[in-house]
């Protein structure tokens, strides 16, 4: 007599989610792949690179390490 192992509806669901996690992740790096050989990525490259960044002058704002050279108000 062949024995029958039982699958809980947990377990189903949770390999129902590995396979469309699986399922996913494959078309994530398909279309990835296709994304970045294409030339249209290229020409995006191209165009963004031409932009200038500026500054403000502001370090502390973003820095955390420099915030003691910036007075800090709380809101209260």
């Amino acid at each position: 007599m062949a024995t029958r192992t039982k699958t809980s509806a947990a377990d189903k669901a949770a390999e129902a989610r590995r396979e469309l996690a699986a399922s996913l992740h494959t078309s994530i790096t398909d279309k990835v792949a296709e994304l970045t050989s294409s030339d249209t990525w290229r020409a995006y490259l191209d165009h963004v690179a031409s932009f200038h960044s500026y500054s403000t002058g502001r370090v502390a704002v973003f820095d955390p390490a420099n915030s003691e050279t910036q007075e800090w108000r709380s809101a209260a």
